[in-house]
This record gives structure tokens, sequence and C-alpha cells, in this order.
């Protein structure tokens, strides 16, 4: 099972969805993981990775200035057009790129 971070998103032109994250894959180092090298995906192919069995979780650095999984991100009700994370406001909390 792979598992990725999203660091960043891009929203759709109502402001109301994701529509573009940047996703890295985490590499497991120790206790903890590394964000290697990102790229932008559809919102589709993101929920595509999770209905495929990968983890997707959001990212953020923390006062140590190491990135850390903060939320997992989901499919909501299965449907593969929206993504979702716990708490909600997580992945909307993202910068933009």
């Amino acid at each position: 099972m792979s598992h990725y971070g999203i660091t960043a998103i891009r929203w759709n032109s109502e402001h109301t969805e994701v529509e573009n994250c940047m996703v890295h894959e985490l590499e497991p180092r120790g206790r903890g993981c590394v964000l290697l090298d990102g790229k932008p995906m559809w919102y589709t192919d993101v929920a595509s990775l999770i209905t495929g069995g990968g983890k997707v979780w959001v990212m953020q650095k923390n006062t140590e200035g190491e990135c850390e999984r903060v939320a997992p991100v989901r499919v909501r009700d299965g449907l593969d057009e929206y993504l979702q994370s716990s708490p909600e406001d997580a992945l909307f909390d993202l910068p933009t790129f």
C-alpha cells in the first residue's frame, strides 16, 4: 500500500471544491516519513489513489519545519468527484499553488 501527502490545493472556479492537489509520495524513514518530489494531480486522480487502496494525508509543516500528517483524506460517499478530510477544514486550510 502506498502513502501520499497533499501539501497544496487549487480550487475550482466556484471556489467550493478542490480541483488539483500537489501530491507527494511518502517514503518511510525511521519513525517518520519524508515527502518526495510533488506533482499536481487532478482531484479524480487523487480519488483513484484512495479507492485503489492508497492512503492520502493532508500534510503541514510543524514548528521544527518538518512535514507531518494532519488529517486523512477520503472520497466522500464513494463519489470520485469529492475529496474530504477529517477534520473537514484541514484540506481547505492548505495553501494554494
